[in-house]
């Protein structure tokens, strides 16, 4: 049975590596016919520092356990998801101007991934759409931007 989505739950350790952590920000890709893009970032707190582990959950404004910032615009349901539809999902590291930089060499904020899951729920219960992959995985200039989250089963 087709299902939309209405929260997606995004878990993230961080490795502990000199240059692992990043203030870049980090989108979650959904590929797909009703697929987009969300920017991973906490309403309160800092992540992706060395050696932590973050949850984002992205859903309603209204949703007591959505904790990422501008909720209204990250919201899965508006527009609705069909997670039978979901092809798959990535995440992508993106770019914040740092002042007084020259040449773009320097701009290459790192960010390693140690492990890396999505799981999206629907109004039929939780976790029915699931996502993960292990690292280390680095994203920056050197490395590249994105990668990929092979479907796992849900038992």
């Amino acid at each position: 049975m087709a299902a939309n989505a209405i929260r997606i739950r995004v878990r993230l350790a961080v490795g502990d590596s000199r240059m692992a952590a990043s203030d870049d920000p980090l989108f979650l890709g959904i590929r797909g016919p009703c697929g987009r893009e969300f920017r991973l970032d906490l309403k309160k707190g800092r992540s992706r520092r060395r050696g932590q582990v973050d949850l984002y959950v992205l859903g309603s404004p209204d949703d007591s356990d959505t904790n990422i910032a501008h909720p209204e615009f990250n919201d899965p349901a508006a527009p609705p998801i069909a997670t039978d539809s979901v092809s798959s999902v990535y995440l992508r590291k993106g770019f914040e101007p740092i002042p007084n930089v020259r040449a773009i060499g320097e701009m290459d904020d790192r960010l390693e991934i140690i492990e890396a899951t999505v799981e999206i729920d629907t109004e039929l219960g939780p976790a029915t759409v699931q996502f993960s992959r292990k690292g280390p995985i680095w994203l920056g200039l050197v490395a590249g931007l994105r990668f990929e989250l092979p479907r796992v089963d849900v038992p």
